[in-house]
C-alpha cells in the first residue's frame, strides 16, 4: 500500500498572521542611515519569519501534514553581495535548531525552491553565470566567522547545523 503525504508551500489559509515571507529589499535596507539598525531590522524580520515557520510546522503536526516547502524569503538579503559581512546565522541558529528538532521529532520532510525570478533557461551566458553564482550562494550557507561551511541545502539537511 502506498501512502501519499501531501504538503503545501509556505503559507497556510488556516493560521492568521503567520507569514514566513516578510521581507526587506536592498533599497529599503539602504534607506536606513544607521547600517547596524538596518541589520537589526533584517534580523527581526528573519526571526519573525522563523517563528512563523515554527507555528506553521506545529499546525502541520497537529493536522498530520508531513511535508512543508519553505519560502525562499525566509532570511531576507542573506546572500546579497553588499551584506556578505552579516553573520545572519548567529542570531538565528537557536531558532533554526528548534525548527530542525521539531521537524525531525515529527518526521516532517522540509524542502524549498528558488524564487520565481531565478532563470535557468536563458540563452544569454551572463544570465546563466549569474544564476549559477546566486544559486550556489543561496545553497551554500556559510558561517562567515571562522569560515566553517555548511552542506548545501537539500530537503531537511539545512536544519542539521
Amino acid at each position: 500500500m502506498t501512502i501519499v503525504r501531501l504538503g503545501y508551500v509556505a503559507m497556510s489559509m488556516e493560521l492568521k498572521n503567520a507569514s514566513p515571507s516578510k521581507t526587506m529589499t536592498f533599497s529599503q535596507f539602504q534607506k536606513i542611515e544607521d547600517r547596524e539598525a538596518a541589520v537589526r531590522k533584517l534580523e527581526r524580520i528573519s526571526i519573525s519569519n522563523l517563528e512563523n515557520t515554527l507555528r506553521l510546522l506545529r499546525h502541520n503536526a497537529a493536522s498530520s501534514i508531513h511535508f512543508y516547502r519553505l519560502t525562499s524569503r525566509l532570511i531576507p538579503l542573506a546572500n546579497h553581495e553588499e551584506l556578505l559581512d552579516w553573520n545572519y546565522m548567529k542570531p538565528l541558529k537557536a531558532l533554526l535548531k528548534e525548527i530542525g528538532d521539531f521537524s525531525k521529532k515529527h518526521q516532517m520532510r522540509i524542502d524549498f525552491h528558488p524564487d520565481h525570478f531565478v532563470v535557468l533557461n536563458s540563452h544569454k551566458r551572463g544570465c546563466f553565470e549569474k544564476f549559477y553564482i546566486n544559486t550556489y550562494n543561496a545553497l551554500s550557507f556559510t558561517k562567515r566567522n571562522g569560515n566553517r561551511s555548511y552542506t548545501p541545502v537539500c530537503h531537511a539537511c539545512w536544519w542539521q547545523l
